[in-house]
């Protein structure tokens, strides 16, 4: 096993998956993509994702609003969206204005559209242990441990976060009867008492509760592995800003048996996932009938 668990090869394998699958059915997934206002951070991810996109040969309809853009205007967008035939992928950038009602929104994109996978029939279809379209920061962590061969099977892994985002469907999705679950999950969050008792039973430690460094060496237990998806912008005593995940990388390096960085570790993967979400929406439009498992073994055993 490696003991810095970098996302940048698995980012580049999926890619070159999806732009030679692309390229063989002679495709060219479309996704909406819709961000409201001029958050830097929002802008920096979203141009990131227009790059993969050009990159891959898929067609990413970007679309900016001012911060004042209502709700009602929004969900006309999406009803526009749902019904386009040659929009194959729907995706809202994050944060949304406060006054928005995100469950509302999500439930306004049509499921068979939503490759970031926020509506309910799709959060469903994780727990029934259905074929669909799966949320990308969960699926990246899936797919880092399956990437560098880490046993799931049995293992007690240890989860720090309930979000709906990642911790919820997360935790459901290591409980698949799959080969590649099929894990004892446990999942801590702000309420948890003995925090650090749990989390030092953990043979795989997942932090995703969007505090920096908050894993430190004595929540560990010797030779785990820690999975970092929180990624927090810091500003240093000089005024330098940097980036840090959930888990304080240069305490625990010694004593874990393989750690993901930040930034290079699940972020990355995430972002290349999101156009496996969209290629396989684009399949479904044109009944090419594949599962998520079919295209996971075509990316690591293919």
């Amino acid at each position: 096993m490696e003991k810095i668990l970098s996302g940048k090869p698995l980012a580049k394998l999926i890619q070159s998956k999806i732009k030679f699958l692309i390229a063989q059915e002679s495709l060219q997934p479309k996704m909406a993509l819709i961000q409201i206002g001029e958050d830097p951070a929002s802008s920096y991810y979203v141009q990131n994702i227009i790059n993969i996109g050009n990159k891959l040969g898929c067609e990413v309809l970007y679309n900016q609003y001012p911060a004042d853009f209502t709700q009602e205007d929004l969900l006309t967008i999406l009803d526009n969206a749902n019904t386009d035939p040659s929009i194959n992928g729907i995706m809202i950038q994050k944060p949304l204005p406060p006054s928005f009602d995100e469950l509302k929104i999500a439930e306004s994109i049509n499921p068979k559209k939503d490759i970031d996978c926020f509506h309910p029939v799709n959060l469903g279809r994780i727990i029934l242990e259905e074929d669909g379209l799966f949320p990308c920061t969960p699926l990246a962590v899936i797919c880092t441990l399956r990437y560098y061969n880490i046993e799931t099977k049995g293992n007690h892994i240890v989860i720090i976060g309930r979000s709906n985002i990642v911790g919820k469907p997360l935790s459901n999705m290591l409980l698949w009867k799959k080969p590649y679950a099929n894990a004892t999950v446990t999942v801590c969050h702000s309420r948890s008492k003995n925090i650090k008792e749990l989390t030092r039973s953990a043979d795989i430690l997942i932090a995703a509760l969007g505090r920096p460094s908050f894993v430190t060496e004595d929540m560990i237990k010797e030779e785990s592995v820690l999975i970092d998806v929180g990624i927090n912008q810091i500003t240093d005593k000089d005024g330098k800003q940097s980036y840090v995940g959930d888990i304080d990388y240069n305490t625990c390096f010694d004593k874990a048996a393989a750690i993901t960085p930040v930034p290079g570790g699940i972020g990355s993967v995430t972002s290349s996932l999101l156009f496996l979400n969209l290629l396989k929406a684009c399949f479904t439009a044109h009944n090419i009938n594949k599962s998520i498992d079919d295209f996971l073994n075509y990316i690591f055993v293919e």
